[in-house]
């Protein structure tokens, strides 16, 4: 497996998205951050094009505070995640109106993780499938490495993830009518992203998969 903790961010961003487009400057309103975090506003302040495709991280001047941790990441529904003023390298996940739950990963290891599932969905070039048979998932992964991540809720347990050169997948239990299968069901959900149409073509010759 893959270390979060061997992972480059910065080098990652560089690689799957190109070169910073504009000047290296550290963003504003973010010395209240701690490092990691303050590091990330200032890695996404080089790029003009957005580094996520489903999540949003907060502005830095309306972070605040929610029952005890402070707010710096949501996804479209009432998934949030915090960190611990007290404990800033521990990170909270939760809901808008429910309980936070700590993660394992510290804040460092927790931006690469982001990023990379992040980059899944905002990738040049995609293929997805709801549906792809469990005794497939050898081929499809056939050119990545699973990643040793933390296990989160978001979007639902039992998510992984893998990474090749230029390309990575997020894998999760089969979705049927907006709830996640019974783990029985052998079949699973992929969501494939690659810097280049070329590291997706293998997937052409995979049978009895329908990637849209």
């Amino acid at each position: 497996m893959i270390d979060l903790s061997r992972i480059n961010i910065a080098e990652f961003i560089a690689d799957w998205y190109g070169p910073p487009d504009r000047p290296t400057e550290r963003a504003l309103e973010c010395d209240h951050l701690p490092e990691p975090l303050r590091a990330w506003y200032d890695l996404a302040a080089t790029y003009s094009i957005p580094l996520l495709g489903i999540k949003r991280f907060a502005d830095p001047i309306n972070i605040d505070i929610r029952n005890g941790k402070m707010v710096f990441l949501f996804d479209p529904s009432d998934a949030i995640w915090g960190f611990d003023p007290a404990d800033p390298m521990s990170v909270y996940e939760g809901r808008l109106y429910g309980d936070w739950e700590k993660l394992s990963e510290p804040l460092p290891e927790f931006l690469v993780h982001n990023a990379l599932g992040e980059a899944a969905y905002n990738a040049p070039f995609t293929k997805y499938c709801g549906t792809v048979a469990n005794a497939r998932m050898n081929d499809v992964l056939a050119p990545m490495t699973e990643v040793a991540t933390g296990a989160w809720n978001w979007p639902d347990s039992d998510h992984r993830l893998f990474m090749g050169q230029g390309i990575v997948a997020e894998v999760g239990p089969a979705i049927d009518g907006g709830a996640p299968m019974d783990d029985q069901s052998g079949y699973s959900e992929v969501q494939v992203g690659a810097t280049t149409p070329a590291a997706l073509s293998f997937l052409n010759a995979i049978s009895g998969i329908d990637w849209l």
